[in-house]
């Protein structure tokens, strides 16, 4: 693929992944289940889209981009067939191959144009976004892959988000700290992305290691047991796929851009 290709993908791809996972909180998505918050969401991933992007001329790609992100939410939200989990997943490289075709045919609409960030910044503009999207995609996206990934295999949703911590609170009155579990595995993957990235992937170990020694009690009570297995299946999800999307970032990072 052209420079010019990922001149325009990159920042239509960054924009996409602030819109779904970054900036949509559980009050829009409940509001995406009504025609004006639906058109809302596009509305925000088409100006995204034209602010990264940076076709200043240009006004076509970003409300493709606004419609086409409705239409396939719309269809996400509407449709019963197979898991939420595969649903998710169609959804998602739906919008990517979208995308990809945007940018084939902005480079044909726009020619040597990449873009005016591209232009004045060059290509380490493309290189933060890069980062940041496979940071996003490791953190956000592995979140709700985890979250989905418990659903498909037919385990009890927990009430706090599964796959990142057992809801200790839930049966035995422990005082976590609300959304505890949530930020630790962000923290975690937001570590394993950074030890990948500096070269450094014996951390990933020593932060299994660690997490291992916090948790000790709770892995070797008989009494809790399905809680013991909830955080082992758990941390094992988040750190497979955070670990797997921190080596495509950073094998992107190293071929893909200059």
């Amino acid at each position: 693929m052209s420079d010019l290709f990922w001149g325009f993908f990159i920042p239509l791809l960054f924009a996409h992944l602030l819109t779904d996972f970054v900036l949509q909180s559980d009050a829009s998505v409940r509001a995406k289940h009504r025609l004006p918050g639906l058109i809302q969401h596009g509305l925000l991933a088409g100006g995204l889209s034209y602010l990264f992007a940076g076709i200043v001329v240009g006004w076509e790609i970003p409300v493709g981009v606004a419609l086409t992100h409705s239409l396939l939410d719309a269809w996400k939200l509407r449709s019963q067939q197979g898991t939420h989990l595969r649903r998710f997943v169609i959804d998602q490289l739906s919008h990517w191959v979208i995308l990809a075709l945007f940018s084939w045919a902005a480079i044909y609409k726009y020619g040597e144009f990449p873009g005016l960030w591209t232009r004045l910044f060059g290509w380490p503009y493309l290189l933060v976004l890069g980062v940041v999207s496979g940071g996003i995609v490791s953190i956000y996206v592995v979140s709700y892959l985890v979250e989905l990934s418990f659903e498909a295999l037919g385990i009890r949703k927990s009430l706090v988000s599964p796959g990142e911590e057992a809801p200790e609170e839930a049966t035995h009155g422990g005082m976590g700290i609300a959304e505890g579990g949530r930020m630790i595995g962000y923290l975690e993957r937001s570590l394993i992305t950074l030890f990948v990235l500096v070269g450094y992937p014996a951390g990933i170990g020593f932060l299994i290691a660690a997490k291992s020694v916090f948790r000790f009690g709770e892995l070797t009570d008989s009494n809790r047991r399905w809680q013991a297995e909830y955080i082992i299946i758990g941390t094992l999800l988040s750190i497979l796929f955070g670990t797997l999307f921190a080596y495509l970032t950073a094998w992107f990072v190293g071929n893909i851009i200059p």
